[in-house]
């Protein structure tokens, strides 16, 4: 799914390749996250690639919360011997 070539912002903090973004992946706080896609919008990205520029907005549950938290991630997918994740960046949209 990642590369060494990968590259992830979360929250502002950025990592590359794919061992650094499990690794941020594995030490988040929760346990248990349920995703509520809101809309998607993909695009082809790069010219002679191929390769999709995609965005996604919804909800998260985290855990026993309650109330969704809203969320905004963009992503961009590259074949080369099969899609991988080329560059994803998540945020919380705080209201």
């Amino acid at each position: 799914m990642c590369r060494d070539v990968s590259m992830m912002s979360w929250e502002g903090t950025q990592m590359q390749g794919a061992k650094n973004i499990v690794e941020k992946l594995v030490s988040l706080p929760f346990q248990r996250v349920a995703h509520k896609v809101t809309t998607i919008d993909a695009q082809p990205s790069l010219p002679n690639v191929n390769a999709v520029v995609i965005a996604v907005t919804g909800q998260l549950l985290v855990d026993e919360e309650t109330k969704p938290q809203q969320y905004t991630q963009l992503f961009q997918l590259v074949e080369e011997n099969g899609f991988f994740i080329y560059n994803d960046i998540f945020r919380l949209n705080y209201a």
